[in-house]
Order: C-alpha cells, then structure tokens, then sequence
C-alpha cells in the first residue's frame, strides 16, 4: 500500500485537503456547540416568559427555539460522528454550458461553507451523490427535483481513511476492477454493515433510491445485501422527506430481538437511530393492549424438524390456512356480519313522544358516513351526535311542552263555562302534566342515549375471536366455500384445544391484528407511515394484508429471500402474488449478486440448494475466491471432538477471524455442543439466544434458524446427533446455515451426509 501512496501524483495534495476539512469540521463543531449553549439560554427565556393567558406568541418563539435547538445538536452529533472518516469518494464533474469542474466529495453527512454555502463534503443521500454510485466516466447525467442535467465526469476517486489519516487513493474508471469493494468484502464481519456506503453497487443503488411513493418488493440472494439496502433506503427517504416526516414515524419489523440487535449499530451512522425498531409479534401485541399467552413461535418449526408430530400434513395445512387470504376472506365476512350487529333497528326517542333520530339515519352514519372509522368508533361517533343532538333539541321540546301547556292552562282559565272546582281540578292536573314531562325530558335527556347504546352488543377482541374459531356452525357458515368438512372439523378442534390453554399461536396475530383494527383501530402512535420488513418471506399473506390494513398505508420496503423460506409452509411462496393480492402499486426488483461469501463457499451451498424441486432465483457470488468448505470426521470421543473444534477455531483467530460461530441444526443440539465445548475448550463461547446481544469476542453457537440474517467470518456446521434431510426445510435450514459465513466454511459431523454432502461435487470440498 505504501509503493500505491507514493505513485499516486495527488496523494499530497488529498492529505492537504483532509487537514483542511477537518480544521473547518472543528471550526464548526466550536461555532455551533456556542450555537447549542445560546439556543438553550434562548429556550429557557422563551419558555420563562410563557404566558399562559395569551401564550400563542410566546409558544410560537419557544417551538422555533427548540427545532432550532433539535438541529444544531444534530449537526455536532454528525459532524463529530464523520470526524475520522469525513468523506469516502470525490468525483470531478463539469455541467453542461460551464467551462470549470466541480470538484464534489461524499460522505456520510454534508458540510457547507458558511459564508458562500460552497460544499465541502456532499451527503451521499444526495442526488448529485448518483454520480459516484451509478456514473461512469464521460458523458452523465443525474436527476434532482424532476429535473435531468447532463455534463461530464472526468474523475471517479476512491479514499481509505482511518482514524483521521488517508491511507490511501484509487481512481476508477471503465477498466478497473472495483478494489475498495474487494478489500471491504475481504474485512472482518465485525465492521461491515457500518461502512458500505463507500461500496454501495450501482443495482444496490437502485434501489435505494427508487420511487419513495412506492411500495418496494426485493428478492434478495443470501449475502446480497438486502438488509443494509433496506437501513439505508430507510435513511435516504428521511433525508429526501426531513420536512414532511419525523423519524419516529418509520418502523422496521424485525424477524427477532436479536436481529434488531445486530443492525443496531448501523442505525446512528445512518441517521435513523430514532425509528422504531420491534418484532411482528411485539408489534401486535401493542396494538391490542393486552397481554396474550402465546405458544412459542419456534416450537411449530422444531416439531416438523424433530418430526413429533403425529399428523404434520394437518398441522402445516392449518399454519398455511391462517396465513392465507382466504381465511382473511372468511373474517371480512365476519366482520360484515359483527357490523350489522352494531347498528340500530330502532328509532331514537327521548321520551317515549319524541322521536329525535330515525333507525335509518343512523343506519346511513355508521354504514357509510363513518367508514373511515373501526366498527366501535363509529358507534360512540354515533352516540356523541344523538348526545349533541339531545342537547339542541331539549331546549326546543321543552319549549314547546312549556307553549303547549301554557296554551292549555290560560284556556281553562279564562272558560267561563267551567265551574270554579272543574278548572281547578284541570288546571292542577295540567300543571303537574307539564311539571312530568319537564322533570322527564331533563331526566331522559341525560340518560335517554347511552340507554339507546347500551342495547348494542359491546364484547372484547377475544370474545369475537373465540367464537369464530370455536363455534363450528357459525364458522362454516363463512368458511365452506373454500374448506371442506373434515377440514372445518380439524380448525375448530383444533382452536377449541387451544383456547382451553388460554393459548394464541404466531398465525392468529394476523387475524387479531386485522380484527382489532376493524373494531376498535390502533392508536396513531403505532401506526408508522413507512414500513421496512426485514426476512418477509417467512410472513404470511394475511400479515402483509393485515399490516397494510393495519397501518393505512402501502409505504412498505419489503426485503426477503424464497431460498431462505424456513416457514414457507405458512410465509410467503410467490411474491407474484403479494403484488397482485395486496401491494399492486409495488416495483419489485431481485438482487442476485452475493457479496458476502466467497465463490468456493457459494458454489456449495447452491449445490445443496439443488435438491429442493422447484426452482429458485440463482445466486451468483462476486468474484472473490478463497478456500474450499473441508469435512472433518468426528473422532469417537466427545473429549477428541472438542480438541478438534479448538484446533479449527485456533487456526481461524489465527488467521485473523475475529468472528466465529458454531451453528447447529437445532437449539438442542446446541445446548450439546455449548456443554462439550465449556467442559473441554480453552476458548469462551456464547450460546446465543433470541434476546441475547453478540457478544463478538466469543466464539458464538447459535441454531440454523436464529443465524438467519447474521453473518461471521467464519463459520463450523456441527452434526453432534443431529443431521439434515433432503425435506424442503432442513435444505433451506442448512442452506442458511452455508451461506453466513463471509470466509472459512468447515462441516463436523459422523458422516458427510449428516450435512447433505454427498450431491456437492468432491472438488469443491478441501481436504480434512
């Protein structure tokens, strides 16, 4: 790298324009935290002057005062964060009609002169910033604000910077091979989804900035990077839209806690630190409000594993039936017939005289008027008009009672045909008439509309659920279209089974989620305007359908991969089909190219990949070779095993791995080996669990199904007890397992068969 240093003709100048940047970045970082402490002192006398009589002025100041406040404290925050690294890239760029280039540096923030507002470094989020990502040197063109300008790119230039000094320059162009790339995928796992922004590919760009108006479905390969692509857009929008959105307003769905875990380093680089960040189930459970006992989501997929079922066709039929639109089909229809429940038959009276409200105006309201409210609200919406309505009116009846009874009482006065005892009797009588109705009128006008209300039905969540996936009658009446009767026998058993464990699986949130939003809708603070999904392809339909629903908004950047597919007996086969089911206006785009493992290493995992009977999209690693995945043979004993596991996770830290990981089929299997190694091994491991952190100087030991998403850079496939079968899902669990490791593959087991070996080619596996 030092011979490179001393070519590049630039190289002094480039560290003459670091210093400088970085005496500018101090410059600012001083000048604004004196901002910081002058905004606070303007805040607190803002604040103090509150007058809470006449205070619109005064609220008015302190609010600009504190977004004035929020941005200058982010300033420093991202100018302190890029203060090492500042920028990654400059391009040297001439517009159509000028003589002179600009010469524009990106990074992961901009920096402004602040008297000509001249760029020292560019946001890579912005426009002009495609002119790195996608531009190729010659003649270009970018977009900004709808507008297309032309120029010409005569310089694409690449910067090493660590710790505040340049370590180096590479120029690209149309002939060179993309080196910063190759070093980057070369690195340790430990650092990389904080630093591929200097790396981002043309197609991964793309996508990135596609159309933020438009739901997005990507069908990535494993290494693909799909989940960075998915933060990154995530942090692209917020700076497109920084006026119209709050970051707290955007949510990324998790397939677990440890997954949110993992990426949350990523996120304060990014800038988006302030999303919200949770899982599908803790999300519901949100929503609802309410504590629910729900059946471990893991225990259905070891079941199907460990083949402890004694009817699995049953118990996977059902877990696909629930995710499906046609159960959510069967709801819709329940939930027309929940809604007539809710409406009135009768006119609404005060008094038994008055009628106030016709049956059929109040049908109209909560028909029509209010359906852009859940079914309850449009029932207390209905019950607020007849209460406002109540109050005009009283004083209007109990005129006209006053008028009518006056009229009466001045007739019997003033009747001279009426004997004296007569009209007294008749005025008495009309005087106490007139007093009832009054006293009634005033009594009914309190209580008249919530005694209206009361008679509507009015049950909990559970309460409909139950008695739809109970009652077999009552379900069949919806479901017979789409399921036959021993399968309408199976669900409602099934449910009734359940239910006397007070229990809920993974595939009734869907359905809860969208009966809850119906019902009684979701508190606007949950309800994110974007949505990021992270491993979509273990969702179901219904999820998606339910989300969308849920949410109100179709504002989802959807990431998974059908190779991965670990649930496909309930997730998603056919993303065809959530773009034309529920996301129409979707784009949908692949991502084939697999940036995190070498070519040995992928070549192998998609022999294994092979065995499933229907195709899927193919793989195709970057070209970056390195060694051959290598079977060890376990030795007889348990004591001779562990030797062997300390010697290959002794040579791999020797080789400069920082991260290593042990992955077994299953959490048992796991446990077994976590055992075998604290007894017999001289390194520290870390059995990891859903809400456990990484903890990156242990060696980890982590099932198949939880790797999912996680990468190290090497990885050792443990068959203790334990061995894959060519069933759909343990091919895709061992192919998860192949495809996490970005250098070092090595299988222990009793037999190559144990991990499904004996379809890869023996050329492609090293020698044990």
């Amino acid at each position: 790298m030092g011979e490179r240093k001393k070519k590049h003709p630039d190289f002094e100048q480039e560290i003459e324009r670091l210093t400088f940047t970085k005496k500018y970045m101090d410059i600012v970082i001083q000048a604004t935290e004196l901002d910081e402490e002058s905004f606070k002192a303007s805040f607190k006398e803002a604040l103090d002057g509150m007058d809470f009589k006449d205070s619109s002025f005064s609220y008015m100041n302190m609010l600009t005062n504190a977004n004035l406040l929020q941005r200058t404290t982010e300033e420093i925050r991202n100018l302190k964060k890029i203060y090492h690294k500042p920028y990654f890239a400059r391009v040297d760029y001439r517009r159509k009609g000028k003589e002179e280039s600009e010469i524009l540096y990106f990074g992961k923030a901009s920096l402004f002169d602040r008297e000509t507002q001249d760029p020292i470094i560019v946001d890579w989020r912005s426009p002009i910033a495609n002119l790195y990502y996608d531009g190729r040197l010659g003649e270009v063109e970018y977009e900004a604000e709808g507008e297309t300008y032309d120029g010409y790119l005569s310089l694409k230039r690449q910067y090493i910077i660590e710790d505040g000094k340049l370590e180096d320059i590479r120029d690209v162009d149309l002939t060179t091979t993309d080196e910063l790339l190759q070093e980057s995928l070369s690195g340790s796992s430990s650092n990389r989804l904080t630093d591929i922004v200097s790396t981002i590919q043309e197609e991964q760009n793309r996508i990135i900035r596609a159309d933020l108006n438009k739901p997005i479905i990507v069908q990535g390969a494993a290494g693909s990077g799909k989940t960075t692509i998915a933060l990154h857009r995530i942090s692209y929008f917020i700076y497109t839209y920084q006026e119209q959105f709050r970051p707290e307003q955007l949510m990324i769905l998790a397939p677990n806690n440890l997954f949110i875990d993992y990426i949350s380093e990523v996120l304060p680089e990014l800038g988006v630190d302030r999303i919200l960040q949770t899982t599908f189930i803790d999300f519901v459970k949100n929503c609802i409000g309410k504590k629910i006992k729900l059946v471990p989501p893991s225990e259905k997929l070891m079941g199907f594993i460990n083949h402890t079922y004694d009817n699995p066709e049953m118990i996977q039929w059902l877990a696909g039936f629930k995710g499906s639109l046609e159960y959510k089909k069967i709801i819709d229809r329940y939930l027309s017939d929940i809604l007539e429940t809710l409406i009135p038959q009768e006119d609404f009276y005060l008094t038994s005289k008055f009628k106030l409200y016709t049956a059929e105006k109040i049908d109209n309201l909560i028909r029509n008027e209010y359906t852009y409210l859940p079914y309850y609200r449009r029932v207390e919406k209905v019950k607020s008009v007849l209460q406002n309505y109540v109050r005009t009116e009283k004083k209007v009846l109990l005129e006209k009672v006053a008028k009518f009874y006056d009229h009466k009482l001045d007739k019997a006065l003033f009747n001279s045909k009426l004997d004296p005892a007569k009209r007294k009797s008749y005025v008495t009588k009309a005087m106490d008439k007139k007093d009832e109705m009054i006293t009634e009128i005033n009594r009914e006008s309190r209580t008249a509309v919530n005694a209206f209300i009361r008679k509507l039905p009015k049950h909990t969540l559970f309460h409909y659920f139950k008695e739809l996936v109970t009652n077999k009658e009552l379900f069949s009446s919806y479901a017979k279209e789409f399921l036959d009767e021993y399968q309408i026998k199976y669900f409602i058993d099934y449910h009734t089974t359940l239910h006397r464990k007070k229990q809920y699986e993974l595939e009734d949130l869907a359905a809860l989620l969208y009966l809850q939003h119906h019902l009684y809708g979701i508190d606007k603070d949950l309800r994110a305007r974007n949505v990021v999904i992270d491993e979509a392809q273990d969702y179901s339909y219904f999820q998606l359908a339910a989300l969308k629903s849920a949410l109100e908004t179709d504002m989802f950047t959807i990431v998974g991969d059908l190779a991965q597919g670990i649930h496909s007996y309930r997730g998603i086969q056919d993303w065809n089909k959530v773009r034309q089911e529920i996301f129409p206006r979707a784009a949908y785009t692949t991502l084939q190219k697999s940036y995190r493992t070498t070519v040995e290493i992928m070549e192998t995992a998609n022999d294994v990949l092979k065995l499933l009977p229907f195709e899927l999209p193919k793989v195709e690693p970057v070209v970056r070779h390195g060694e051959k995945p290598v079977f060890h043979e376990w030795e007889a004993s348990k004591k001779e095993m562990a030797f062997q596991l300390n010697k290959e996770i002794g040579e791999q830290y020797a080789l400069g791995r920082k991260t290593i990981a042990i992955i077994g089929k299953t959490e048992n299997e796991c446990r077994k080996l976590e055992k075998l190694m604290r007894m017999n091994s001289e390194w520290n491991v870390q059995l990891l669990e859903e809400n456990q952190e990484i903890n990156q100087k242990d060696v980890v030991i982590v099932h198949a199904q939880l790797a999912k998403g996680l990468e190290f850079d090497a990885v050792i496939l443990c068959s203790l007890e334990e061995e894959y079968s060519k069933t759909e899902i343990d091919v895709k669990l061992l192919y998860v397992a192949m495809t996490r490791p970005l250098h070092h593959l090595s299988f222990f087991g009793g037999r190559k068969e144990a991990f499904l070996l004996e379809c890869v080619s023996a050329e492609k596996l090293g020698k044990g």
